[in-house]
């Protein structure tokens, strides 16, 4: 198969179910165009090609969509509630869609970025290229803040006149684009006075191109107003590995059921609200203040509310909280299972919001869609978002030599992303198969192809990690003090937290789906072909780990 281009458009067909859900059946897709919307929350559906549900969020004159709503995300906080930690994580990505992207950063060897007859795991490694890949990654984003820049004039600058700016070189054009669809996809909700305002006037001035983009190439909505932009991306589905995490600390279950029931809470009501309300609002008798807190500081964030000193009153930002909202309806147990997207939209949204796509996940016809159009996408997605594509035998991975579109890094400057590089190193100096006998992809696997790790090895290699960082005086001057107060205390938990940052950049993997908590799997690991980017190229005269808790 090829093709996969813009996605024309005929009609739509709105439908009014008996309780009162409203169904929008689009035949085909029109480009949205931008328009402030008619009410606190426009719910704009995913041009698919197929029915979907759209929940609209609370407006004064529409009570029965505010009650729906509001039971709705009720009945969410249950879900929450009754959730292990992983699963509340997995509901949260799915229903708010809130999450930002993840990527590999620097690259082995742009110049042989296409080498899909080479495994990963005999291919070009960043090694020790850490120090260019760093010096590409500041160009790259001094690159972006120079567009985002140049959009939002300084107070001393004069206006262009309106031919000057028509006149705009292509160039420039395509890094202010770039810049725009950039922060969308790290921030799905940006707004005109928070943290990334800067980024808000590009996005407003080129909303229009943004919206045909986003929808043509990976089927999301995109909302722009005169005070946010929401981007809705599509559910991720289990174990997703994207957490919402406050201060660095990922949230609990109970704090995602009382962030839900607050947000229920704020749909009706005055628009002030005193802070002992708001902590009646999370649902519990006598609330803990780490819920509590949890509570303010991500509506905080999101701007829903703004805290007015010293009364400890709250404003309620109806517009922003129903830009939360927009397209909020996961899916239940006994619910059918969505429609199908296109080919291309699906394999793309795979492409831009995993580190690594390997092709034995994908259906027949996506992976002969994906292999056949792997040249174009390339472009397009360099284009677009200033990705780099890497592809190896084993799939397609993403890069983002800017180190900006992830929220998590490696290699990374804190200490455990340093300890989930050195572990990598040696599971796959250890683990790598020789030539020509590398496992075999399986069609639609139970869980990706790969070597088994022996939990002996993971153990003896970060008990020689720990070892070599408490006795050697140069490596402890630079990182033991971090590595002894904050993790080689509890052994256990830093264990977990390793195994779980390589899980979640796709590096490690459960030996089955049922073991996929993350940085848990009782059925043992498996490192994966991209694991082996982050290698010592191969040498096959090397002898392996000699420390005391190594194990051969």
């Amino acid at each position: 198969m090829n093709g996969g281009g813009a996605l024309g458009g005929k009609s739509a067909t709105v439908a009014l179910a008996p309780d009162g859900e409203v169904t929008l059946e689009l035949t085909s897709w029109h480009p949205p165009v931008l328009a402030p919307p008619a009410s606190p929350t426009t719910a704009v559906a995913a041009p698919d090609g197929a029915a979907v549900t759209v929940v609209a969020s609370a407006t004064a004159g529409e009570p029965d969509a505010t009650a729906r709503t509001a039971s709705h995300l009720r009945a969410l906080a249950d879900r929450f509630a009754a959730a292990t930690p992983d699963e509340a994580h997995d509901l949260f990505a799915d229903a708010f869609r809130l999450y930002g992207a993840r990527h590999f950063g620097i690259a082995p060897e742009p110049h042989r970025a296409d080498l899909g007859e080479v495994s990963w795991w005999h291919g070009p490694t960043v090694g020790q290229r850490s120090l260019p890949g760093a010096r590409r990654a500041r160009r790259a984003r001094r690159a972006t803040r120079a567009a985002v820049d140049s959009a939002v004039p300084g107070r001393h600058r004069k206006p262009e006149p309106p031919a000057a700016a028509g006149r705009a070189a292509p160039a420039a054009l395509a890094a202010e684009r770039r810049a725009a669809a950039r922060m969308l996809l790290a921030h799905p909700l940006v707004t005109a006075t928070g943290p990334h305002a800067q980024a808000f006037p590009l996005i407003r001035r080129h909303a229009d191109w943004l919206t045909g983009r986003f929808a043509e190439l990976l089927g999301y909505p995109l909302t722009v107003t005169d005070s946010f932009a929401r981007l809705t991306k599509a559910a991720l589905g289990p174990t997703a590995l994207r957490r919402l995490s406050v201060a660095g600390t990922p949230c609990t279950p109970a704090q995602y059921a009382a962030l839900t029931r607050t947000l229920a809470a704020l749909l009706t009501g005055s628009p002030r609200r005193p802070a002992d309300e708001l902590a009646a609002a999370t649902g519990d008798r006598v609330p803990a203040d780490d819920v509590v807190g949890v509570v303010l500081d991500v509506l905080t964030r999101w701007q829903v509310l703004t805290e007015e000193l010293p009364a400890r009153v709250f404003v309620v930002d109806r517009e922003l909280l129903g830009a939360v909202l927009a397209g909020c309806r996961p899916a239940r147990p006994q619910d059918p299972p969505p429609p199908r997207t296109t080919i291309p939209v699906a394999v793309r949204r795979r492409l831009v919001e995993t580190p690594a796509v390997l092709f034995e996940e994908l259906t027949g016809l996506e992976r002969e869609w994906l292999w056949e159009s792997r040249e174009r996408e390339a472009v397009v997605f360099g284009d677009f978002l200033g990705f780099s594509t890497e592809i190896r035998r084993e799939g397609i991975a993403l890069l983002d030599p800017a180190g900006e579109l992830t929220d998590l890094r490696l290699p990374g400057p804190d200490p455990l992303a340093h300890a989930a590089l050195l572990l990598v190193e040696r599971l796959v100096d250890e683990l790598r198969p020789l030539p020509g006998e590398e496992p075999a992809p399986r069609a639609q696997p139970a869980t990706p192809t790969g070597v088994p790790i022996a939990e002996a090895l993971i153990d003896g290699i970060l008990g020689d990690l720990a070892d070599e960082y408490d006795t050697d005086d140069r490596v402890r001057e630079q990182h033991v003090a971090h590595w002894r107060r904050a993790h080689l205390a509890d052994r256990a938990a830093f264990r977990r937290e390793v195994l779980a940052l390589l899980h979640a950049m796709r590096l490690i993997a459960p030996h089955t789906p049922a073991d996929a908590g993350c940085g848990q799997a009782r059925g043992g690991w498996t490192l994966l072909a991209p694991a082996a980017r982050y290698a010592a190229p191969l040498d096959l005269g090397a002898a392996g780990g000699t420390g005391r808790h190594s194990r051969r």
